[in-house]
């Protein structure tokens, strides 16, 4: 393993796991923590809703750096607009300028993201995409679990830890630019990007690292409307629902365990490094199940943990028992935990399931994760304002429920198709 990692990653990939420290650990804990306290859960929502809405600028970025051809100007700038963003963060207390800041920070996460993937993919051979591309996705992933480990600190005085988070990118910039690829050495026709999603292990966040190989999603959207009757499209509203039901947990998290179960920031950011951590075991057995049971099965196991998961969440939320402070954490972990086997199987019963081209496929199930996040981040805010945070982990529970079983159905009607006809 060390070996392959000497081979297959560069020292900018160390730049990259700064970035995912900060983007997947950090924020995500500390944005809802100061707009939350300060202007309420609907705030906080919305301004999550801002950063998710600043990492969909991906395709347009992609586009203009692939036109302008200055890759590392614009893949160094998404340090600097992180920075910007974290940085400012503290200096007024604004519903308007978080937003804006947010969503610079989101769009400075999707310009790094987006060139990090074509350094790859257009100067190295294709057959090491595989391998380089899960290694910088596997130093992103280690970032983000030690910045979950260090926020457990931060969250203490969440405001200079925004400025300490915008410290982070001035290491990152000075590491993510060691060896960059030459920005003329652009080698590789990227009109055919296959890769095998299984061999790596993803960050677990809500967007994919190879945005900017869907620059054609809103094409590949319209041709949705010719399967909306197909399993794949029944397979994207399981999606849809599962996504939503994990990310109306996440987006408002620290707040959430907080006033339901009455556990600090400090320690429910501690309880995420350990399942983060934990799933990143389950990357390759979720794989190898899948070789053996279908990753339709697998995506199925993932959709039930998080099912377990909430339905214990909800009770909790409710009942005391008098060891919820050890229940909580026990059964929160099954959510990170599921992003293993949702995510590794799910890209590739993408692949699998759809009669579309791999790209659109995959361009639409990755625009379904994403606009899920963006979308629960706004409700789980309004909910949590109007009815109280116990609604979040009841809203949660009902979408995992149904898209597990849109999810079953669906496994049904295609081990009942015909051969050759399941993706029609």
């Amino acid at each position: 393993m060390l070996e392959s990692c000497k081979k297959y990653s560069e020292r900018w990939y160390l730049g990259y796991a700064f970035q995912g420290a900060v983007v997947l650990g950090i924020a995500p804990i500390l944005i809802p923590l100061v707009v939350g306290n300060a202007l309420g859960a609907a705030a906080a929502g919305t301004v999550v809703a801002a950063f998710y809405a600043g990492q969909l600028t991906a395709p347009l970025l992609g586009a203009l750096t692939d036109k302008s051809g200055k890759y590392h100007f614009f893949y160094l700038a998404g340090y600097a607009l992180l920075a910007i963003g974290l940085a400012c963060f503290p200096a007024l207390k604004s519903f308007w300028f978080w937003m804006a800041l947010a969503f610079l920070q989101g769009t400075g996460s999707a310009v790094t993201n987006t060139v990090s993937a074509m350094f790859i993919v257009e100067n190295r051979p294709k057959s090491e995409w595989d391998d380089r591309i899960g290694w910088l996705q596997t130093f992103y992933g280690s970032g983000q679990a030690l910045g979950l480990a260090l926020v457990a600190l931060l969250q203490l005085s969440p405001q200079l830890g925004m400025v300490i988070a915008a410290l982070l990118m001035i290491p990152g910039f000075i590491l993510g630019r060691m060896d960059l690829p030459a920005d003329h050495q652009k080698k590789v026709d990227k009109k055919d990007v296959s890769f095998s999603h299984r061999r790596h292990r993803p960050a677990r966040g809500s967007f994919s690292i190879l945005h900017t190989y869907e620059q054609n999603l809103p094409h590949y959207l319209r041709e949705i409307k010719q399967i909306y009757k197909s399993p794949f499209a029944l397979y994207i509203l399981s999606w849809f629902c599962i996504m939503f039901s994990n990310w109306i947990i996440y987006n408002l998290y620290p707040l959430l365990m907080h006033d339901v179960y009455s556990i600090a920031a400090g320690k429910s950011s501690l309880y995420y490094a350990i399942g983060a951590g934990i799933g990143i075991f389950a990357y390759a057995p979720s794989g190898v199940l899948g070789n053996k049971i279908g990753d339709g099965w697998v995506v199925m196991i993932g959709g039930l943990m998080s099912v377990v998961s909430l339905a214990v969440l909800t009770a909790l939320a409710f009942v005391d028992t008098g060891i919820n402070h050890w229940l909580v954490p026990l059964f929160f972990f099954l959510l990170p935990v599921a992003w293993s086997p949702l995510i590794v199987a799910g890209t590739d019963y993408t692949a699998e399931l759809s009669s579309l081209p791999q790209g659109a496929a995959v361009g639409i199930f990755n625009a379904t994760t994403a606009i899920a996040s963006l979308l629960s981040a706004f409700a789980a805010g309004q909910l949590a304002d109007l009815m109280g945070y116990k609604t979040l982990p009841i809203a949660g529970l009902g979408l995992a429920l149904a898209g597990s079983i849109f999810l079953f159905i669906l496994l049904l009607r295609v081990k009942k198709a015909p051969a050759g006809q399941e993706a029609q």
